[in-house]
């Protein structure tokens, strides 16, 4: 590069590298500046506020061994369903109750019922997991949640080979609630109902 008077003026790379990052190190501190803050409303082309979607929950992965399946989330339950919650817990006492007989077909033809080790599990969300998935011998097709998501609503087991308890949710006065402790593990639901042996 010529300077004034034929002199030639040199940069030094070394020299100026430096003072690039930093420039560009405060721009990224600027950016993130100003996406922090909460009282900017977000551009739109329709000039509309921006009205933010429902979030994605990631679904439960499977855990290793006889352990506890996944703590379910808040019950998606409300109050303002509460013709469609009994309607629910009316397939849910069937399905406990067909889920019953098959617990107890399977102890006449093995012996013993399927075991959870006295832990918590959901019935047969995890099929390489849950003990419960043993009831396919005599039930193919195993009962899930009306609600769906059933690592989140689904039927839960505790048992050991000589007994049982089978929990679901609660979401009306239909049925009486669980006369046995709620576990941890259904400590966000209001209410569970279950049906045990003995």
């Amino acid at each position: 590069m010529a300077g004034p008077e034929g002199t030639t003026i040199r940069i030094d790379l070394r020299a100026a590298l430096p003072v690039l990052a930093l420039g560009f190190v405060i721009l990224v501190i600027i950016f993130v500046e100003l996406c922090g803050k909460t009282d900017l409303k977000p551009i739109t082309p329709s000039g509309t506020p921006f009205v933010p979607g429902p979030t994605v929950t990631p679904g439960p992965s499977p855990t290793e061994g006889p352990s506890p399946s996944p703590l379910p989330a808040e019950p998606t339950a409300t109050p303002e369903n509460a013709a469609a919650g009994a309607d629910r817990d009316e397939i849910r006492q069937t399905d406990l109750n067909t889920i019953q007989d098959a617990m107890e077909q399977y102890r006449e033809e093995n012996g013993e019922y399927p075991s959870t080790g006295d832990g918590i599990q959901t019935v047969c969300t995890f099929e390489d997991n849950d003990e419960g998935c043993a009831l396919k011998e005599v039930l193919p097709q195993i009962p899930s949640d009306p609600l769906g998501s059933p690592g989140e609503n689904g039927y839960w087991l505790q048992s050991t080979d000589t007994t049982y308890i089978l929990y679901a949710q609660r979401e009306s006065g239909l049925f009486p609630v669980c006369d046995k402790p709620k576990p941890d593990h259904l400590r966000d639901f209001q209410a569970v109902f279950c049906l045990h042996n003995p």
